[in-house]
């Protein structure tokens, strides 16, 4: 783009540039390598000093659209990927609708089985041994794994396993199909650090900061509990939202 500066504005030169920077950024211009160009190269481009360059790039950090890599360069941030909480239950699918993007699932395990972890038994109310719906995926939005989770059903949920797990949701199922209304949800977060199965599954480095959420209990009206689950992933672009 055309270096359109003014050196008799009011408006600092840092500032132009930082307006310059948000219009290319948005428009797509460093889209396709995700980096902005080296600080030298800006300061030749709008023939301003490193300083007023460095400065107008600390500007678009502090407005989280660029993040600066030590050794590496200045990168475009990737766009926040939001949840809501304390609305009732919501979907991994409904999730990456509201966030303009395609769920699907690649399964990790799915069929019988008798829970091994007792919270897992509590939640459900059945005794060590007793059998289960348990339906494993890696959960991508878009092209990226984003989150591996792990949900244990009664077994009068059995049908579930008859249909697409890789493309449908369950709740979308259990809803518009079985008429099973979600109302409340129960769960606990915490940020944990990927180990190595986990970084090869979610596609992140090990030790990566990932949110954990764990006993999470979906149940009825009446109090009847749907499933139980587990989940870990997101990582650092995920944000939420409580209302």
């Amino acid at each position: 783009m055309e270096n359109t500066l003014n050196p008799n504005s009011i408006v600092p030169l840092y500032a132009q540039i930082v307006e310059q920077l948000q219009r290319d950024i948005q428009s797509g211009l460093y889209s396709q390598t995700g980096r902005l160009p080296t600080e030298e190269e800006l300061s030749n481009k709008y023939n301003v000093s490193r300083i007023t360059i460095r400065r107008a790039v600390d500007e678009l950090v502090s407005q989280g659209l660029v993040e600066k890599k030590q050794g590496k360069g200045t990168f475009l941030c990737s766009p926040k990927f939001t949840r809501g909480l304390g609305s009732g239950p919501m979907s991994f699918t409904e999730m990456c609708a509201a966030n303009g993007l395609e769920a699907r699932a690649k399964i990790l395990e799915a069929g019988i089985k008798a829970p091994e972890a007792a919270s897992v038994r509590e939640m459900l109310g059945l005794n060590p041994g007793d059998p289960a719906v348990r339906i494993c995926r890696l959960r991508y939005a878009g092209d990226k794994p984003l989150v591996m989770e792990d949900n244990y059903y009664p077994l009068e949920y059995a049908y579930l396993l008859s249909i697409d797990l890789e493309k449908d949701s369950t709740y979308r199922y259990l809803r518009e199909v079985r008429g099973i209304e979600l109302r409340s949800s129960t769960m606990r977060l915490s940020i944990v650090r990927a180990d190595t199965k986990l970084a090869k599954l979610l596609q992140v480095s090990r030790n990566a900061p990932q949110l954990e959420m764990k006993g999470r209990v979906v149940r009825l009206d009446d109090g009847q509990t749907v499933h139980s689950s587990y989940q870990i992933g997101y990582g650092e672009n995920f944000e939420i939202i409580v209302r």
